[in-house]
This record gives structure tokens, C-alpha cells and sequence, in this order.
């Protein structure tokens, strides 16, 4: 008889279908606990049976912490009542309070889980000011986190920043990291005059600077607005495009307004089948971290950039995962939050030939970050 899993994400995307179906691969019989599936390249296994909790939803404070605390508690009922039906579950720090139900409930019913982790709280709300590191709630928190982690099997995260952090409470020989990956034949490099994005929006004869994706708090996204202000007259072949949505989207597109900035677009999130079109219609991809974020997360994006073979704007402070990754692999530049002035240099400076070869490094790293990356979490 096969073992049977269950995962536990509230927002299943396109890596975490890789893992599913990698369980399905492992023969192992799959449930998915989850409140929203994100297919792109990726399409779930039929045999995974799905289970339908709240979606997350993430347009203002009370609705995010409401709808993860509503899933939570979703999961705990259905854990308390199907437990015996399982042999493994793998705990995803979306939400981030989701790896608690380790304490609560598997530890006592005796069985073996994992934790990935994505985002590292409460730290991402401390360094934003959400709550301060002495507070009950953040040493509470912590004090659960570590319960957690030395009750679980195996303890995944994604950058070898995020593991140091993360280290204060369990063994750093316990947490493995597994960079995000994405599907490099889905996602790839495509000449300008074959994209009909490119057409549709009027950018053949435009220098394309991009960000995609979501415009959330923790993203330095009005230092290119600030750039594009000061280009806009000097240098018009450099347009900004914005793809997403999220917390600071409105924002921003006052900032276009207010300074008229024609070099400036602004388009809604993109179906899955657009992403190879709209992430290869871009010259330069911004990857952006505020600062406080740089050692708690790594967008995605990167990643889909990276195999796009676009040159990376990375926006960060020294010393995160992203940092590292563009300076070690010679894939575009990393500049520090709000310095406008280094991003225009760059964006100035750098000639063709400097440009192509950033586009081609971008496009052979990506092929270290594949699917091939979800066969880690099974097996060691």
C-alpha cells in the first residue's frame, strides 16, 4: 500500500505543484489542503485529491491575517479528524502561522512532518515595524517556531541567508535549503520581433525595464518610478513597465500622475500563458527587496528573469541571497534601496556588449533551478 501525504499551502503556485506531483512520482498516495491552485507551467497530477480551504487574500492587513488565521484553524479541524489517514504532512509557511499545527497536533498524534519555509516571521514583521523583537507576540511567536522545528523531520528553507536566520532556533544542520526553481522551457529568452506582448504594447523600439509580480509592502518599487521621472525627457527609449498588483499599486500610480510620466505603464497580473511573452518583452527585470526584507525572502521572480535571460536590477541591500546571486554570477547589478542615481548609471552605461553578456549569464544559471529541485523534499 502506498504512504499517503498531505500538504499544506494556502496558495499553491507553480512550485509547490512540482512537489505535489513529485510525491505522486515517489508513489505515495497525495492530498493537497490548500485554498487557491496557480497552474503556469505546471498542472497537478490527477490522482492528487485537492481540499478546498479559505483563500488568501491580500489586499489589506485585516483580510491577510484574517484569512490566515481562518485557514488555519480550517486545517487544524481537518487534521484533527483525518490524521489517522496519513503517514507524513509537509507544513508551508503560507501562512507563516501554518507550521504551529506542528506543536498543536502531529506531535501528538505521532506523525512525521516537514516545514518549508518561504518567509521568515515574525522577523518580516519586525523589521517593518509591525511589532518590536521585545514584545510578547514576537517572543511568543519565536518560542512556537522553535517547538516546531525541533519537532519536525526535516526543516527546508530557500536561501543560505534565510537557513543563518532561521539557525538562532534549531541546528543549522537540520535546515536544508532548495532554491526556487522555475520550468526553463516554459520560461525562456524570445527576440522582441517574435513576441506579440512586445507588439501589443508598443515597446519593439523601447529599452523594457520590468517589474512583475506583487507590489507588496517590503519591495523598493518608487526607486525606478524616481528613475524613470529623471529619464523621461533625457533618455525616452527606457520605459517602465509594472505588471501586478498589491498594497503599494496605488501609490505608485499616483507617482506616474502627479509627474506625467508617459514612460510608465501599469497592467494587471497576466494569465499563466502570457508569463513566457511578458517576461521576455523585458531588457532589464527589477528584483526588489525594501530594506529589512533582504535576509527574510527571495522573490521569484528572480528566477523566472534568470531563465526570461534578462539583465537583473536588483534592489537590496548587501549581503541577501539576491545580492550574492547577481555579483557571483555576473547577471546585472545590485544597488542599494532608494539610490536612484546608481540605478540611471547603470542603466546608461552598461553597452551592448556588457548587456549581452549579462542576458546570456541569466539564462545558464537558470538552468541550476529547475524542477528537478521539487525531487529534493522527498528524498535525501
Amino acid at each position: 500500500m502506498n504512504k499517503r501525504v498531505v500538504l499544506i499551502n494556502q496558495v499553491t503556485g507553480p512550485l509547490f505543484i512540482d512537489i505535489a506531483n513529485q510525491y505522486i512520482n515517489n508513489h505515495y498516495d497525495v492530498v493537497l489542503v490548500t485554498g487557491t491552485v496557480e497552474e503556469t507551467y505546471a498542472t497537478l497530477d490527477s490522482e492528487i485529491r485537492i481540499v478546498y480551504k479559505q483563500k488568501y487574500n491580500r489586499k489589506k492587513a485585516f483580510f491577510r491575517i484574517y484569512t490566515w488565521v481562518l485557514f488555519y484553524l480550517q486545517c487544524y479541524l481537518f487534521l484533527l479528524f483525518n490524521m489517522s489517514k496519513f503517514h507524513k504532512a509537509l507544513l508551508v509557511s503560507n501562512p507563516p502561522i501554518l507550521p504551529f499545527l506542528g506543536n498543536f497536533l502531529l506531535k501528538n498524534k505521532k506523525i512525521e512532518f516537514d516545514i518549508l519555509i518561504y518567509d521568515v516571521y515574525p522577523d518580516i514583521l519586525s523589521n517593518f515595524g509591525y511589532i518590536k523583537n521585545n514584545t510578547f507576540i514576537y517572543k511568543f511567536w519565536d518560542k512556537l517556531n522553535a517547538k516546531g522545528f525541533k519537532n519536525a523531520n526535516r526543516i527546508f528553507t530557500i536561501s543560505n541567508v534565510m537557513r543563518q536566520l532561521i539557525s538562532r532556533n534549531i541546528n543549522i544542520e537540520k535546515i536544508e535549503v532548495i532554491h526556487p526553481w522555475v520550468d526553463t522551457s516554459f520560461i525562456k529568452p524570445l527576440a522582441k520581433k517574435d513576441n506579440w506582448f512586445v507588439e501589443r504594447y508598443d515597446l519593439l523600439e523601447k529599452r523594457v525595464i520590468l517589474y512583475s509580480g506583487n507590489m507588496g509592502a517590503s519591495h523598493d518599487l518608487i526607486t525606478p518610478l524616481k528613475a524613470a521621472k529623471k529619464l523621461k525627457k533625457t533618455n525616452p527609449e527606457f520605459h517602465f513597465l509594472y505588471i501586478g498588483d498589491g498594497v503599494q499599486k496605488n501609490t505608485l500610480m499616483s507617482f506616474k500622475r502627479k509627474n506625467n510620466l508617459s514612460n510608465v505603464t501599469f497592467l494587471p497580473y497576466q494569465e499563466s500563458k502570457i508569463l513566457p511573452y511578458s517576461f521576455s518583452s523585458a531588457d532589464f527585470g527589477i528584483v526588489s527587496l525594501g530594506t529589512g526584507a533582504e535576509g527574510l525572502s527571495v522573490p521569484s521572480k528572480t528566477f523566472y528573469f534568470l531563465a526570461s535571460g534578462v539583465t537583473l536590477l536588483v534592489i537590496t541591500e548587501k549581503g541577501s541571497e539576491i545580492d550574492f546571486l547577481v555579483n557571483d554570477n555576473n547577471c546585472g547589478v545590485s544597488i542599494e534601496p532608494n539610490n536612484v542615481d546608481s540605478l540611471i548609471e547603470f542603466l546608461l552605461k552598461s553597452n551592448t556588449k556588457e548587456i549581452a553578456s549579462y542576458k546570456t549569464n541569466s539564462r545558464l544559471l537558470s538552468k541550476k533551478f529547475t524542477p528537478l529541485n521539487a525531487e529534493k523534499f522527498i528524498t535525501k
